[in-house]
């Protein structure tokens, strides 16, 4: 949430930056500008908790949009499995930026996918792949086509995750429980459309 403006420059710097960032998804019935343009006119009266209000508005609405067209992204379920749709949250109090999820299920096993975009998160993860890092046991390197990626298997518990990082900016982890073994986590993230997510974040 907003504590405070900065002035003008942030409401044109918002707009610059997440129109871009939409730039390819449809925008029937956008209300983003109308809602930029009351932020605009609110600051100049003073109103900053009006403008506020509006830039909060245009966030949530930018991201349920962004968010919806990365769920599209999103692996499929494996053959047998259900999935259900795709949810989008915002990661205000985790420093920013957004997160998409969706769970599939088949009798006891399950998976959890997840997309985290513009976070704190997203260069945490990062340092882990840097050369050099030393990793846990149970945690070993495998590639996804041209991506490094880490997968983290535990036979005991029957759990673990595949978590592989885009640039500077998006983390894509697969968690796996009640599973035969990774190779199953490796087989799911496959489905992940990375060419279409590097294009839309633009990476």
């Amino acid at each position: 949430m907003f504590r405070a403006l900065p002035g003008l420059v942030f409401i044109v710097l918002l707009s610059v930056s997440m129109g871009a960032l939409a730039g390819d998804i449809p925008r029937s019935g956008d209300s983003v500008p109308a809602r930029l343009e009351a932020a605009r006119a609110a600051h100049a009266k003073g109103d900053l908790a009006r403008a506020a209000t509006e830039l909060e508005a245009v966030i949530v609405e930018l991201h349920a949009r962004i968010g919806a067209a990365l769920g599209e992204y999103m692996p499929p379920p494996p053959s047998g499995w259900t999935a259900e749709a795709p949810e989008t949250q915002g990661l205000f109090n985790a420093g920013g930026g957004l997160s998409v999820s969706r769970a599939y299920a088949r009798d006891d096993a399950s998976f959890n996918a997840l997309l985290v975009l513009d976070s704190p998160v997203v260069s945490a993860t990062a340092a882990q792949f840097h050369p050099g890092t030393a990793l846990p046991t149970n945690v070993r390197r495998v590639h996804l086509g041209q991506e490094d990626a880490l997968l983290r298997w535990d036979a005991t518990t029957h759990a673990g995750e595949i978590t592989l990082v885009l640039g500077t900016r998006v983390m894509l982890q697969i968690e796996g429980d009640g599973i035969t073994s990774g190779d199953q986590l490796i087989e799911v993230a496959k489905g992940w459309n990375l060419v279409s997510i590097r294009k839309l974040v633009g990476l």
